[in-house]
């Protein structure tokens, strides 16, 4: 019978020395099967060393009792699989292979048998894993082999619940096998320093098998061998104790094992969309309601990437062990449209839930009234109305709707439409477009710019980019939904200033409504809608920084600021005074508050250093410099009722209430200090609105002085005076009936009448959907540019050069090189004063092909067909006219050095690294898990 054995497998008659190596953490759920399976093994190892690694149940004892108190090594708490391996290994004797176990996994009797059958076959095969099947259902199959994809995901190329049927009793070559049952030559470990002390639990097997076949060796699977694992520490079955990995580092391990073994042109690909694809399943995870995974995610991405010496010099270690090629191992790592394959079936998942919402397994609903009894008709009683259950929900629907009657008129539109008008330029036709201006070095808008893109551009860029053909979907929402918007950031911020609902939900509205009345939407004043969107975040997160000092905090609120004077830099100096305020009041809160105020200007970049030097154009919003009302006895009455001046906004009168409302607020003695700070807040908001009305600024290439827009001052103005009603409306709870009442009508004039005046006027006028109609649609067609004369000789002309069909939104902040715009000035007043050959030539050297006079003056329209060298040509637009060069233009195109392009990388990675660092997550409570796993 032996002869027989012998022939079966040869290695018998000469069998080849094998040490186990078993680890043990709190395993006495399954040690006792365990150690009885290692007890009825057909071959046993030479050699046995244990590792306990801080166990505080009764596997110490039962390890004690099997193997005795010689054969075991004590580790730490916190010790890592490959630390405790590595203890094990050291006190083995000289063994040729070494068999790596673990606590929570049984082995099959013939198991060390059926690995030596498949290790003794070949010289250069280094490492042998078994066929593990799930503990304890014994059939399902687990793994049979491991390779891991480009994104970091595990792969076993098994499906989930398989059965063992002998579909994969085959040796085969592989990436990585489970360091539960793998067989190791011992020569080969010592040559790679064993595990990766890096990962002290997940993919330290994947690690080193990658290094193993770098170094030139093979691994095998052994279908023969089978082992039996419980995955206690993956599925969390295991009792959690101190110096355990948290929960994110199975993400950070799978980082970490994709970047420190690829190696090549392939690691650059592999850092960028690791991190990019990290970014996406963070915001995956919290759209699906998950932010422990989220979490995860994120704190997972910053381990690895701030640490990039630590990478550099795991990189280092593989580089000098490999004799392969990334190439030459390729065919072991999973195929590049796995985790595609993954993605579309989890989107076909998502998909078949929202269609097929009976598939998805449900508890049901369980009434909490009457008896209990689930027969008990009475228990399917639906309570309240909804409108009494969620009153915000409804609140909330009830100001979509508005915003979609208001906006009746702009909703249609052929395709080739933009929301445009008033101050709000065309959208682009393609994300990308918002993206160029961040990264090229040189701007082909008009003259040609090589100036800083505005910091807003990139931020619509990162928002447009899931709809990159059509982003003027993200204008659309913002500007016909900013009033719900608003809204929902007004009322997160109300819930931490009043507890009472109600009070809190006509605040919010209130505050809502106030985007619309003072005629931002009806405007375009796309950065007053976006401030006044982000103001109220600003304001909580301050809040929240108030309660809970720390630098996360800060760098939160520097973001929030910074998103804000993106769209409106006059939010900058306000939000500058809100934190001086912070600081007088907690002088605990100097280094947060500092830090907000250096993150703000860190991501705003070039925009500090333009604004410093032309501190006056603070006022100038995102969009076109449309100028706002000025100074005098009705404008300032105006903006003490809330009215920041032009069309659109709401009746002035609407906002006495609130006034009045505000100063009867005063009165109360238990609220008057929240009070003052509130009035605090709004007394600056009205003096920069003033401040504004009596000031002007300039635009490069402008003729004209502009008077600013104080849309967003005026707002806080509003927002502080509605805050200190907000504050003290419950002590007004025991006034006379009669007397609230009145309070009441007050309080709902500024919301309800700016509501039904807003809703039956409309948010259009001047803004519009419309095509652009900068110049006609036949010159934007044509190769050259278009100079565009407006303006008359008495009051002023005012010339500038467009390209194409007009500046988008984010490149009319764009200006040329002052000294081009010095030579079409001049070329332009030489035109209109005495025209002649020199001068038609300057501007076709500009790269000018034609004249557009939208409304054209007589005298300028005289001068102009003075000119020999321009021919009249047709237009589409009564009262305007057309001429066109007959000189040939010349092209130019302005570029900046190559830096300008890193700097443009640069920022937006300072931008992802500043939100990963502080975004919002909640952590799982583990010590409820475990006690549920103890339970």
């Amino acid at each position: 019978m032996d002869d027989v054995e012998e022939e079966v497998r040869p290695w018998l008659s000469a069998p080849p020395t094998v040490g186990a190596v078993l680890v043990a953490h709190d395993g006495a759920t399954w040690l006792p099967k365990v150690l009885e399976s290692f007890a009825g093994m057909d071959h046993a190892p030479t050699a046995w060393r244990v590792v306990d690694v801080a166990s505080t149940d009764d596997g110490a004892e039962l390890l004690r009792q099997s193997f005795g108190a010689d054969r075991i090594q004590y580790a730490p708490s916190g010790t890592g699989f490959g630390a405790a391996a590595a203890l094990g290994v050291a006190a083995l004797p000289a063994t040729d292979w070494i068999w790596f176990l673990h606590d929570d996994a049984a082995v099959d009797p013939d198991a060390l048998a059926g690995l030596l059958d498949v290790a003794t076959t070949a010289d250069d095969i280094a490492v042998v894993g078994p066929k593990i099947r799930e503990w304890p259902s014994l059939r399902r199959l687990l793994e049979v082999g491991l390779t891991i994809t480009s994104t970091g995901s595990r792969e076993t190329g098994l499906e989930t619940g398989e059965p063992d049927a002998g579909q994969h009793d085959w040796p085969r070559d592989v990436l990585a096998v489970n360091t539960a049952g793998m067989l190791v030559r011992r020569d080969v470990w010592e040559e790679l320093g064993g595990l990766d002390r890096a990962l002290p639990l997940h993919f330290d097997d994947i690690d080193f098998g990658w290094r193993v076949a770098r170094a030139g060796y093979r691994t095998r699977t052994a279908p023969g061998s089978v082992i039996f694992h419980a995955e206690a520490s993956r599925r969390r079955t295991r009792r959690r104790s101190a110096g355990d990995p948290p929960t994110w580092d199975t993400r950070r391990a799978a980082m970490y094992t994709v970047l420190a073994n690829t190696s090549g042109p392939r690691f650059v690909w592999a850092y960028l969309r690791l991190f990019l694809g990290t970014v996406l399943r963070f915001l995956g995870f919290l759209l699906a309601k998950d932010p422990e995974s989220a979490g995860d995610e994120l704190l997972a991405l910053r381990a690895v990437y701030t640490h990039p010496l630590d990478l550099r010099a795991a990189r280092r270690a593989r580089a000098a062990s490999s004799v392969r090629s990334q190439r030459e191992v390729q065919s072991l790592l999973a195929p590049f449209w796995l985790p595609y394959r993954h993605g579309w079936d989890a989107f076909r998942g998502i998909v078949a839930a929202l269609v097929r919402p009976e598939t998805i397994e449900t508890t049901g609903r369980r009434s909490t009234l009457g008896s209990g009894d689930p027969d008990d008709a009475t228990d399917l009683d639906d309570g309240p109305p909804l409108w009494r259950r969620r009153p915000w929900l409804v609140t909330v629907l009830g100001l979509l709707v508005a915003s979609l009657v208001a906006g009746r008129d702009m909703w249609g539109g052929g395709g080739g439409t933009s929301l445009l008008g008033g101050a709000l330029p065309p959208t682009p036709d393609g994300a990308g477009q918002w993206w160029a201006l961040l990264l090229e070095r040189g701007h082909d808008v008009g003259l040609a710019s090589t100036t800083f893109a505005p910091v807003f551009a990139g931020l619509l860029a990162a928002v447009a980019t899931p709809v990159w053909f059509a982003p003027g979907l993200v204008v659309t929402v913002l500007m016909l939904l900013a009033v719900p918007l608003a809204g929902l950031s007004a009322h997160r911020l109300g819930r931490i200033i009043s507890g009472h609902r109600g009070l809190r939900i006509v605040w919010a509205v209130t505050y809502a409504v106030s985007v619309a009345a003072i005629g931002a939407i009806a405007q375009g004043r796309i950065g007053t809608v976006v401030a006044l969107v982000v103001l109220p975040i600003i304001a909580n997160t301050a809040l929240q920084l108030l309660e809970r000092p720390g630098w996360q905090m800060g760098l939160r609120l520097g973001i929030w600021m910074a998103v804000g004077a993106a769209f409106a830099p006059v939010v900058l100096p306000l939000c500058l005074v809100g934190l001086l305020l912070l600081a007088v009041v907690e002088r605990g809160l100097g280094r947060p508050v500092a830090l907000a105020a250096v993150t703000s200007c860190v991501l705003l970049g070039p925009w500090v250093v333009q604004r410093a030097l032309h501190p006056l154009r603070t006022w100038w919003e995102a969009g076109y410099p449309v100028p706002g009302q000025g100074a005098g006895a009705l404008e300032a009455l105006y903006l003490l009722l809330g009215r920041a001046g032009g069309p659109g906004q709401a009746p002035a009168w609407l906002g006495a209430g609130l006034v009045l409302l505000a100063v009867l607020a005063l009165l109360p003695r238990a609220t008057r200090t929240a009070v003052l700070v509130c009035w605090f807040v709004a007394v600056v908001g009205l003096c920069f609105a003033v401040l504004g009305s009596l000031v002007t600024f300039s635009v490069p290439g402008g003729s004209a002085p502009i008077t600013p827009w104080v849309g967003v001052p005026v707002a806080v103005w509003i927002l502080g005076l509605a805050t200190a009603v907000l504050v003290a409306a419950p002590e007004w709870a025991g006034l006379a009936r009669p007397a609230v009442v009145g309070l009441l009508v007050l309080a709902l004039l500024a919301p309800v009448g700016s509501g039904l005046w807003w809703v039956v006027r409309g948010s259009d006028d001047p803004l519009d959907r419309a095509r652009p109609d900068t110049v006609p649609a036949f010159l934007s067609e044509r190769s050259g540019d278009t100079l565009v004369v407006a303006g008359t000789l008495a009051e002023g002309v005012d010339v500038r050069v467009v390209r194409g069909a007009g500046p988008v939104l984010g490149e009319e902040a764009l200006h040329p090189d002052p000294q081009r715009r010095d030579e079409l000035v001049a070329a332009a007043e030489g035109l209109l004063s005495s025209a002649s050959p020199s001068h038609l030539r300057a501007l076709a050297d500009l790269g000018v092909e034609s004249v557009y006079a939208p409304d054209v003056d007589p005298v300028v329209e005289q001068r102009i067909d003075a000119a020999s060298q321009l021919e009249p040509a047709g237009s589409d637009r009564p009262g305007s006219r057309v001429w066109t060069l007959s000189l040939e233009a010349e092209s130019h195109e302005a570029q900046a050095g190559i830096w300008r392009t890193g700097f443009g990388v640069l920022q937006i990675m300072v931008w992802l690294g500043a939100i990963i660092a502080t975004a919002p997550v909640r952590r799982r409570d583990d010590a409820r898990h475990d006690e549920e796993v103890r339970a």
